[in-house]
């Protein structure tokens, strides 16, 4: 049987990545699924499995991204051969996924220096939104604004990126909320949204929507919070992606907030059932925390809880730790359990010094 040319699929491979470049999910899918067989019946050649190992990884983080799907596992290749740059990058975008932070600073590090190698503005804006994001992860909301709008400007640029300018303004939103600029927050996530609906992209209007839940939540406008998370955990397509267990965790969080404990609680049961056989430990220990804080609330806190907090400590969950401490050492002083709220208040100067501890790899 005659063997493909490696020029015939690698022309597929481009096609592939235009639809990866345009994040255009439906058709990157169609045409994996396409290109996959081919490398089967094509001639022997390194570099064009090299192309497609790295396109294969950019497409699982597009579904992570825009889908919610797991991604079961990445093992870079150390092909002598990879372009340097596109190693680098895909690699820091999986330790991103991971929550290494530090490796992926290093990696994204190395990338940036390859990066005046790279031609294409769209990717050199692909570059800036990934960055952007993770140094919007890390707290560092004005080294994540310069990325992000680097970024933001270029997709602007072009036609047909409008699902890349909600990447951008998702980021930006983010680090609004954090810096108590709710108003730049909201206009951006209100932008966001109006091209997801025009797109007709319904699972992207419901991440939109849980962000519009977190924007509020952080305003302490728990009421308004809770009408966006209710929308958006009432969609079954949402509700079975991994994006449930950010929606729920604020869900219950805002139900405690409010009072209504017995919701938070339903809530809270529900979501450690799904967890089950996942090994979601990360998810466990905050909501088992918050639990413990509203249900529990007594001097067993500290005991009940200090598993939970190392689980997040070990997983360099430090912005989850800092906010979960604070909200538990607030909720003890109200009730005048100090000895409580003070081991609280030096769990979140701990987390905060493990941030600047990090910070100082930037």
């Amino acid at each position: 049987m005659n063997k493909l040319a490696a020029a015939e699929v690698a022309n597929n491979l481009n096609a592939w990545y235009r639809a990866i470049r345009r994040n255009d999910t439906e058709q990157s899918v169609h045409l994996f699924e396409q290109v996959k067989p081919m490398l089967a019946e094509m001639e022997k050649d390194r570099e064009i499995l090299t192309y497609f190992s790295l396109l294969e990884f950019k497409h699982k983080m597009m579904l992570y991204e825009t889908w919610g799907q797991t991604i079961d596992h990445y093992q870079p290749s150390t092909d002598p051969n990879m372009a340097s740059y596109y190693y680098y990058l895909f690699s820091g975008a999986y330790e991103v996924y991971q929550n290494n932070y530090e490796q992926a600073i290093s990696l994204y590090k190395m990338a940036e220096k390859k990066l005046a190698h790279v031609h294409d503005e769209i990717g050199v804006a692909q570059f800036h939104d990934k960055v952007g994001k993770l140094y919007y992860y890390l707290g560092q909301n004005l080294v994540s604004l310069n990325h992000t709008r680097q970024a933001l400007d270029i997709f602007k640029s072009y036609q047909g990126h409008d699902m890349n300018l909600v990447s951008t303004y998702i980021t930006m939103a983010g680090n609004y909320t954090e810096m108590g600029k709710y108003r730049e927050a909201e206009a951006y996530l209100t932008e966001a949204l109006s091209k997801v609906r025009a797109a007709g992209d319904h699972f992207k209007e419901m991440q939109l929507l849980q962000n519009f839940g977190l924007l509020y939540s952080t305003m302490d406008k728990p009421e308004k919070s809770l009408q966006y998370l209710e929308t958006v955990l009432s969609d079954q397509t949402y509700v079975a992606s991994e994006y449930y267990f950010g929606a729920v965790f604020l869900m219950i969080k805002e139900l405690f907030k409010m009072g209504e404990h017995d919701r938070a609680i339903a809530f809270y049961q529900e979501g450690k059932e799904r967890s089950k056989g996942l090994r979601n430990k990360v998810f466990d220990a905050k909501i088992n925390i918050l639990y413990t804080t509203y249900a529990v609330g007594d001097e067993k806190a500290v005991h009940n809880s200090k598993e939970d907090f190392e689980v997040l400590f070990n997983s360099k969950q430090y912005d989850s730790v800092r906010e979960l401490a604070l909200l538990a050492a607030n909720v003890y002083r109200k009730k005048s359990l100090y000895k409580e709220a003070a081991y609280f208040f030096l769990k979140a100067i701990k987390a905060e010094e493990k941030v600047k501890k990090m910070e100082g790899m930037l």
